[in-house]
């Protein structure tokens, strides 16, 4: 039987779900070299589409288990067949489920105390990190893309569109400093000497989503954040 390297030629059309696969290949090796990914890692993909993200995984990095998270019934049939066809099974796992049945530890075949590497590339989520901070454990690594940013923590690697966190999380201490690790910029590009003021990092987070998100989460950070500093 010939091995399917390529088997997702024809993905869905736009049913309001998002793409099964999301993102290339490279794009998933760019993230697994960024969260320093290896085969004394177990690795969970939280809303898994067709499952790239678990192939890529233990095919190329060699994890020990890979499971991934996926509330759809037919999204989880073909992650199914093409790990099946990969033979990649039993150290591939797909779990149907809601991901608040994942937080609260009632998500049956999945914990969130036992991934060291976990991936969510879906719009933000503070319930996930408050999860993490309770269940994960210490040193378990969050990956997580460029248009689902957590103002309640700051991003200790980047590689853009992806960041790296890790659990317990540190937590900004100011608009700046949480800013700052998003976007990495050192220096002031409107012809001053020295830093970027905070309005400038805001005013280029703004221009990046125009370019490649919706500017609307924008506000929505900026609330999240400040409610983040205030409790400080």
């Amino acid at each position: 039987m010939r091995k399917h390297v390529i088997d997702d030629i024809r993905l869905e059309e736009d049913t309001g779900k998002g793409d099964p696969i999301r993102f290339t290949n490279q794009e998933f090796r760019k993230m697994f070299d960024l969260a320093n990914l290896g085969r004394n890692d177990i690795f969970y993909d939280l809303g898994s589409g067709w499952g790239q993200s678990l192939i890529i995984a233990l095919t190329e990095y060699g994890v020990k288990r890979a499971v991934g998270i996926e509330n759809d019934r037919e999204r989880q049939m073909i992650s199914r067949l093409r790990l099946t066809r990969r033979n990649l099974h039993p150290r591939a796992l797909i779990v149907p489920g809601d991901f608040t049945d994942l937080y609260s530890g009632k998500l049956a075949g999945a914990s969130l105390e036992e991934p060291t590497v976990v991936f969510y590339g879906l719009s933000s989520d503070d319930l996930l990190i408050d999860a993490m901070r309770e269940k994960a454990k210490t040193g378990c690594r969050l990956i997580y893309y460029f248009n689902g940013l957590f103002p309640e923590i700051k991003a200790e690697r980047v590689d853009f569109p992806f960041f790296v966190s890790t659990v317990p999380f540190e937590k900004p201490t100011s608009e700046y400093d949480w800013l700052s690790s998003i976007l990495r910029k050192r220096k002031s590009s409107l012809g001053d000497e020295g830093k970027p003021t905070v309005d400038e990092l805001w005013d280029e987070l703004t221009h990046d989503y125009d370019v490649y998100s919706d500017t609307s989460d924008i506000r929505y950070y900026k609330r999240r954040l400040r409610e983040v500093l205030t409790k400080l």
